[in-house]
């Protein structure tokens, strides 16, 4: 029996964008990578990238180095129940599903299974995600090192020790582009209500965020806070609107906003 580098149970955009991104920084070749998809039109779409195919993720847990579980929370009760009689395969398993934690996974696949959690973003699919990994006592550093280097193909990661970082850091990361997308979608209807087309918004303002994005992370010597203050000039216009954002509460409704997200990914993995 072929022995795969990377197996994908649940292959939807988030699991193909990171197998993709390991063929494509040559990690391995895609006939080495061994995807689980109960529909055989996607089966057949997969295997003419090149993929391997299955309809069995038993034989998938069996065959593979590396074990991506890329399916919905609400199914891992059902996948985990159809691992139980091959739990001793012992893979490295790679959950990117928020709220369930390693004691659930444990519980099935054994507390000797090395696996490691990681929290992604939809971005990642474009090779710009932001990743967070925790690794079980099982993990050792080596096989951390081999899916930090997976996940820095395709954007930045960061690694914590405490597996409830990974539920602290979802409004920063994970659930991040949802409130970027709002931000944008507020600023175009804006601009709109201007004269400004939609198009003409949605690339200045796009291309604004990018810009101020980078421009944080490249001035070391100076915060968030700082660079604001060097777009206000005293009786400008940005000072105008920064003072509506700090009236109206901005940093008190995105921290309540965090906190939010925060609580509900404890509810999920209780």
């Amino acid at each position: 029996m072929k022995r795969y580098q990377i197996g994908v149970i649940g292959a939807g955009n988030m699991g193909m964008a990171i197998v993709r991104g390991a063929v494509r920084a040559g990690m391995c070749p895609a006939a080495d990578v061994l995807l689980f998809n109960r529909s055989a039109e996607k089966r057949a779409a997969r295997a003419a990238e090149g993929f391997a195919v299955t309809d069995d993720y038993t034989l998938l847990y069996t065959s593979c180095k590396m074990v991506i579980l890329g399916f919905k929370p609400q199914n891992f009760d059902e996948v985990l129940s159809a691992l139980r009689p091959v739990a001793n395969a012992k893979p490295l398993v790679v959950s990117i599903a928020a709220g369930v934690p390693f004691a659930r996974m444990e519980t099935v696949l054994g507390a000797d299974c090395p696996i490691i959690r990681v929290m992604p973003n939809t971005p990642l699919m474009i090779g710009k995600g932001a990743s967070v990994l925790v690794r079980n006592r099982a993990a050792s550093e080596e096989q951390l090192a081999a899916v930090r280097a997976l996940f820095d193909s395709m954007g930045v990661t960061a690694v914590y020790e405490n597996e409830n970082m990974l539920n602290e850091v979802i409004p920063y990361n994970g659930s991040a582009p949802a409130y970027v997308y709002a931000f944008i979608d507020a600023m175009v209807r804006s601009a709109q209500s201007h004269g400004l087309s939609a198009e003409d918004a949605t690339r200045l303002f796009c291309y604004s965020c990018i810009g101020a994005a980078e421009m944080v992370l490249a001035n070391h010597d100076q915060t968030p806070a700082e660079l604001t203050r060097a777009v206000c000039s005293p009786g400008g216009t940005t000072i105008e609107a920064v003072h509506v954002l700090e009236k109206r509460g901005f940093a008190d409704i995105l921290a309540e906003a965090s906190d939010k997200c925060i609580d509900r990914a404890y509810e999920l993995g209780s």
